[in-house]
């Protein structure tokens, strides 16, 4: 059983996917401690001819996005713990899975460091700071990014939402409601790159607002199924105003007034 299934969906990656795959086979733990599984998401560049270069698992889907190709990825993966990467992410320094490797013994989920690169700007982002798991439930603001690292286990009955643009929110505010213990590596495990700053970010949309939306109402739910985390992810909901932002939906189809990234998701 392989310690770490390395999960990587890739749509067009072909600039980038190179490198990624490069910061994780140049890895000075033992090969025979991970596997890599990239999943191919009908690709229409040349991506494909550069992964097949290298000793991956190779799945296929067709056009699910970012979710649905790790939802096929957790489906395959043998490892004890999942690693997420996107195809332009990639590790940090070369010894960065042994380091890890050292300090995971059990634990349900890992908080990690990353350095963020969109366009000029640089910086390392980290919620050192938040000590216990219902501390990141309710105030933590990257989530999304700093958990990157869980035991397959846990996610068994959980999956990703096929084509959506933030597809992770729930998925990694489950992991969470379900974990029992958590560590927090003081290191940056990997590089969140885009060439420019764009993404979800930029070029905002009714339909990912409505994704942003639909994904954080769904602690609803999870408030519901895990009683022991109930006040925590009601804290959540109150911090993150929901009545507001359906108001500003309402707002930006009935008036034509759009929203960028910034304005409707922070208050």
């Amino acid at each position: 059983m392989y310690k770490f299934s390395i999960i990587i969906p890739n749509y067009n990656e072909e600039k980038y996917i190179k490198r990624c795959l490069e910061s994780i086979f140049n890895q000075t733990i033992s090969k025979e401690k991970y596997e890599v599984i990239v999943i191919d998401d009908s690709s229409t560049d040349r991506s494909i001819e550069i992964i097949k270069q290298y000793n991956v698992k190779l799945l296929n889907s067709d056009r699910l996005g970012t979710g649905g190709a790790r939802n096929k990825g957790l489906d395959t993966a043998s490892g004890k713990y999942i690693i997420l990467l996107d195809g332009d992410d990639y590790l940090y320094k070369n010894d960065i899975l042994e380091k890890l490797d050292k300090q995971l013994y059990n634990q349900d989920i890992v908080f990690v460091k990353y350095k963020q690169i969109l366009g000029e700007e640089e910086k390392i982002v980290e919620e050192n700071n938040l000590n216990t798991l219902e501390e990141q439930i309710y105030k933590s603001q990257h989530f999304c990014c700093t958990l990157k690292c869980f035991k397959k286990e846990l996610s068994k009955d959980i999956r990703y939402k096929n084509k959506s643009y933030h597809e992770d929110i729930s998925f990694i505010m489950e992991l969470m409601c379900k974990a029992k213990t958590q560590l927090y590596f003081n290191e940056i495990l990997y590089v969140y790159y885009k060439e420019k700053n764009t993404s979800t970010i930029d070029n905002y949309t009714v339909r990912k607002a409505l994704d942003f939306t639909i994904q954080t109402l769904e602690y609803l739910y999870l408030a519901d199924k895990y009683k022991d985390k109930k006040q925590f992810l009601m804290n959540r909901i109150n911090q993150e105003a929901y009545l507001p932002k359906i108001s500003k939906l309402i707002d930006w189809v009935k008036n034509d007034n759009p929203y960028t990234y910034d304005t409707f998701i922070k208050q």
